[in-house]
This record gives structure tokens, C-alpha cells and sequence, in this order.
């Protein structure tokens, strides 16, 4: 890892490693069963290279058909915007849920930018919060510590454009190439994606040698590897890991997280100052995940993914909140 504090691409000479998640083209991809998925990347080539206001007007339909033809979904995430934000009128919640849906199909349809489009143009559609905050993370690696925002895939590669580093995955189930897909996506610019079931001794080897890992902490998996602590005001199931990784990877943890600009179509890493968390797997580790991630959100809430189930696991056998 360069010690330049400007930013510059990862050596692409770096060894990957065999044990990686990585899965290999089947020519098998090309048969009729898979055709419909190559349709849609098709699709996302065209609209990779085609005006900005065409997307935008793509993404507002795509978000207003999500959002009327998928119920249980809109419930989601009236639920959680009433359940997160009680304070706030219900006017300015529904126009939150409508920004919302539009936001998700915006990146979704993107995925054609960030799979064909030069790092040249990517990086000048990308802006950084606090260059300052970047340039450090750059030079000395370190946990990055994000949540579901709009601009999640976007500012992954953002990072991997300028740094070497590594990410856990879930697989797309049993849909090989939606897996090659992603995984080839995501790795284009040098960055090392294992999947979850391979555990953190990959990651902490890239961050012992300077570079980064990209730790999604607001996803619930359940009781029994999580503690619960507050997110807006309710309890959450929480992996307190960040502080672990952090101490056992001998870095420090920058807050991040990607949003979008329906304006013009750009990007933005909105960062926050280096914080500390403990390496204990205690409700406080949890609370000041939770609440570094609450500061990062504040700052636009329809750019978060409120579409998932935050709260699916209760506390002590609590009422479910989601029908």
C-alpha cells in the first residue's frame, strides 16, 4: 500500500488468493436458460452510456412500479420510517418512501455504469465528503464501516479504485451467473470478495498489509452472533465485530456511506473522522455502532435501504413489527 497520500489505483500484480469465492465462467451461462438475465445486462449496457435525464426518468418509473405493484414491501418500509422517525409528519415520511423506491431503482439501473463505464469516468461522477478523511484511509487502510445506502455498489468500487482491499458476500442463492455477474462487477478494479462462510482471516490479511475491508454492520443475522442496542430508539440485533476487526487488523474504522444525486447523476462518500470501538462483543460496542451509522444516515434518510427487515430479530421473544 503507497504511503502518497494522493490517490492512486491498487497494484493489479497483487496475488489473489486460490481460497477466494471467485466463480469461473461456465460456457453453460450462454444456454437459453440464462438468457433472460443476459437481456437485462444488455439493457444495463445501453442505459451505461445514455443521457442522464433517461436514466432518471427510467428510475422514476422503475421506483413508482416497485413501489405500488410490491405491498409488503411498501409496508416494510412505512414501518420502519414510523418506527425510526416517530417525530417526523406523515407527509414528509410518504415523500421519504417515494424518494426512497426511486433512489434503489436509480442504483439498480446503474449497475450498467459501474460494470462497463472507464474508472476515469466513474471517478468523476464520484465526490468525497472530506478528501482529507479518504487520502488517510488510503495511506494506511482500514475498516470501512458502512451501511445500506443507495450508493452502496458505487462506493464500493469508488474505494477499490483507489486501494486495495476486500469485502464479505452473500451469494445470489442458486443463480451461478447473477454470482459471476457481481463477483466480476466487484472485482474489477482489484478488489478481493470471499463469501461470508469463509470468516474474517482473509480480511484481516489484507488489512495487516495496509489495505481496507468494506464491513456492511447494519445487516441482522439473527440472536445468536448479534447483541441488541439501540438503532433510532429501537432495539436492533447487532454484529458488534467492527472494533474486533479493527484491533486484530491493527487499524482504525472510518465511517462511510454512499448516496446518490438525482440531480446529475453523481455520487457522493460521505465520510466521518476515524472512531474507536471497543473490541468487545458488548451491547456498548453495538451502541456506538449503531449510532455511528444513525450519524451517517441523518444526513439524507431516503438514501437508506429501509426496504429491509432492521428488526426482524426481537429482544426476549418480543412482538414481531413487520405483518
Amino acid at each position: 500500500m503507497p504511503h502518497d497520500p494522493r490517490l492512486v489505483p491498487p497494484d493489479s500484480s497483487a496475488e489473489r488468493d486460490e481460497s477466494d469465492g471467485t466463480n469461473p465462467f461456465d460456457w453453460r451461462f450462454l444456454g437459453p436458460v440464462y438468457w433472460g438475465i443476459w437481456g437485462i445486462v444488455g439493457l444495463l449496457w445501453l442505459l451505461a452510456y445514455a443521457p442522464h435525464p433517461l436514466r432518471r426518468a427510467a428510475a422514476v418509473l422503475l421506483g413508482g412500479m416497485y413501489r405500488r405493484g410490491y405491498p409488503k414491501r411498501k409496508r416494510i418500509v412505512e414501518r420502519n420510517l414510523a418506527l425510526c422517525f416517530p417525530e417526523e409528519s406523515v407527509a414528509t415520511r410518504e415523500d421519504w418512501l417515494r424518494r426512497h423506491f426511486i433512489l434503489q431503482a436509480f442504483a439498480l439501473l446503474d449497475l450498467g455504469r459501474l460494470w462497463f463505464r472507464s474508472p476515469a469516468y466513474l471517478k468523476a461522477h464520484t465526490r468525497v465528503s472530506h478528501p482529507d478523511i479518504f487520502a488517510r484511509l488510503v495511506a494506511t487502510g482500514g475498516v470501512v464501516l458502512t451501511g445500506h445506502g443507495a450508493g452502496l455498489e458505487w462506493v464500493g468500487h469508488f474505494i477499490t479504485m483507489n486501494m486495495t482491499g476486500s469485502a464479505m458476500y452473500k451469494p445470489f442463492g442458486r443463480n451461478r451467473l447473477l454470482n459471476w455477474l457481481f463477483e466480476r462487477g466487484r472485482e474489477r478494479h482489484g478488489a478481493r470478495v470471499y463469501p461470508r462462510s469463509q470468516g474474517l482471516k482473509p480480511h484481516l490479511r489484507h488489512l495487516r498489509a495496509g489495505q481496507g475491508f468494506f464491513y456492511i454492520a447494519d445487516e441482522d443475522l439473527g440472536a445468536s452472533d448479534s447483541v441488541f442496542a439501540p438503532f433510532f430508539g429501537v432495539e436492533k440485533a447487532t454484529v458488534p465485530l467492527a472494533g474486533k476487526i479493527a484491533t486484530l487488523g491493527r487499524v482504525s474504522v472510518y465511517p462511510a456511506l454512499g448516496q446518490l444525486d438525482l440531480a446529475d447523476g453523481c455520487y457522493r462518500l460521505q465520510m466521518l473522522p476515524p472512531i474507536d470501538i471497543p473490541a468487545t462483543a458488548e451491547p456498548s460496542t453495538a451502541r456506538v455502532i449503531n449510532q455511528t451509522l444513525e450519524n451517517l444516515i441523518r444526513d439524507d434518510p431516503p438514501q437508506y435501504m429501509w426496504s429491509l427487515k432492521l428488526f426482524k430479530t426481537r429482544p426476549n421473544e418480543a412482538r414481531e413489527l413487520y405483518d
